[in-house]
């Protein structure tokens, strides 16, 4: 009688203590309308931003402007992302989630109007995408945080892969709309009226965006939670350091930096290259539908890769195992490519963007989840939107670079640019050699749940002792 009391109060005292806990840090269901929001409003934004891209070489015929120039379209996302992410960071630890994605989404809405004044002015376009590049940190910068703001340790890995999906799949959509509203288009024939049919095309591309992509924001927002009312982990809701003494440890620390430089050379290099593929092609005689067919195959395998790549990493978490692997193959589908771009065989052209995409996108996730292992306790919104920005910063001198090379658009220099990009990953493979790869936040949520596991055993001792 007595054993079953004392054994029914040590019951008691462990459903007690899991209640508590229960309580304490728990998961709310506002968690997935976050995560929706958010996804409708990162698919939104990139297909918005990259919508040039696929047709660069066309609109600077069309409205007789320096490929450079056009470049910049894209490009100046990337030149204003490692600044940004700073205040990004900054105003997510001040005003919240919720208010900085909503200023974001007014930043894009206000953008995507001011497009529709293509044919007035082209530089309205220009003006249009710079503020798109102000607001691409406030956004993305997020990607890290939802997963540890609002899911336990357990599911963060695949929360964080479907948030980065949304990016993705802008890319994909932002390939697919220009090359079907050109696809067939003539350019040569359409110069004889001065370029009136690819005027009209690119207005309705830009009325297309701006009159479905503001109703997706609104909606974005309204679903977008700022975070819930209790964390869902102790390690979620251990109190952060004040933001500049974050950002100078993190720029301290010497394997953060190799990060810094190696994410940078090999994301960046690879979107830099992607800017100026339809001047690469153009020299070959691949028009826009080529270009669209080449960016979805890059896309569409980058995204296999990436899923494939993450049961792989499941099984052997080898950081620089990955990363070097994902290196050697890119370098491998440039090298490839060199020799298919003259064949003239648009089938044949399958296999070295297969190769490049493969691997591509698979190094991105690993890459932001060690830097926030490396560079712990800086929040996770400052070590990988950080190195988000090396990324895009690394995009933009080399997307102007190359499309320097490819004002005058030859064979011999689309050649040369890929040379140039072998040599830019291959120095992001070498310093990939000295980092020492230290899962310090792993760590640190392990040695969170060992005094939990004590407290629970502590309870659960009386009814041994009287066993």
């Amino acid at each position: 009688m007595k054993n079953n009391q004392v054994q029914n109060g040590s019951s008691t005292q462990s459903a007690d203590y899991n209640q508590n806990e229960d309580q304490q840090y728990q998961e709310y269901n506002s968690r997935w309308a976050t995560v929706g929001g958010f996804l409708i409003i990162n698919v939104v934004y990139n297909t918005v931003l990259g919508a040039f891209n696929p047709i660069n070489s066309q609109v600077s015929k069309i409205y007789d402007i320096n490929p450079v120039v056009v470049s910049m379209n894209t490009l100046a996302a990337n030149l204003l992302y490692l600044p940004m992410a700073f205040v990004a960071s900054f105003m997510m630890q001040k005003i919240g989630m919720r208010i900085t994605i909503w200023i974001s989404c007014a930043i894009m809405v206000a953008a995507l109007w001011i497009r529709l004044l293509i044919n007035n002015n082209y530089y309205s376009v220009l003006g249009a995408h710079i503020l798109l590049g102000i607001g691409l940190p406030l956004n993305q910068n997020m990607i890290n945080n939802i997963p540890s703001i609002w899911f336990r340790v357990d599911v963060r890995q695949k929360i964080f892969l479907l948030c980065l999906l949304g990016s993705f799949l802008g890319l994909i959509l932002s390939n697919i709309l220009p090359g079907l509203w050109l696809n067939g288009y003539d350019i040569d024939k359409d110069a004889l009226s001065n370029y009136s049919e690819g005027r009209n095309n690119l207005y309705e591309i830009m009325s297309i965006e701006a009159y479905v992509g503001t109703p997706l924001a609104l909606i974005g927002c309204i679903l977008f939670q700022n975070k819930p009312s209790t964390l869902p982990s102790k390690e979620a809701a251990k109190e952060k350091q004040a933001f500049l003494p974050q950002v100078k440890a993190v720029f301290s620390n010497k394997d953060y930096i190799l990060l810094f430089i190696s994410f940078g050379l090999f994301q960046g290099s690879n979107g830099g290259a992607n800017v100026v593929l339809s001047y690469i092609l153009t020299p070959f005689g691949y028009g826009s539908e080529v270009t669209t067919y080449c960016n979805n195959i890059v896309i569409i395998s980058g995204v296999i890769g990436m899923m494939r790549g993450g049961k792989l990493f499941k099984k052997n978490p080898n950081y620089k195992k990955h990363l070097m692997i994902s290196c050697i193959v890119c370098m491998i589908g440039f090298g490839v490519a060199i020799p298919v771009l003259p064949a003239d065989n648009q089938t044949l052209l399958i296999l070295p963007y297969a190769l490049i995409g493969i691997l591509s996108f698979h190094p991105m996730p690993l890459f932001i989840r060690l830097s926030s292992e490396v560079a712990y306790p800086a929040d996770p919104s400052i070590s990988g939107g950080l190195l988000q920005g090396s990324a895009q910063l690394m995009s933009f001198i080399s997307g102007e670079v190359y499309s320097a090379i490819m004002i005058n658009e030859t064979e011999k220099r689309s050649i040369i640019v890929y040379i140039i990009q072998i040599i830019c990953i291959g120095v992001a493979f070498l310093l990939l050699f000295p980092l020492n790869v230290q899962l310090k936040r792993t760590e640190a949520e392990q040695m969170v749940k060992q005094p939990q596991q004590s407290q629970l055993q502590k309870y659960k001792a009386p009814q041994k002792n009287n066993d």
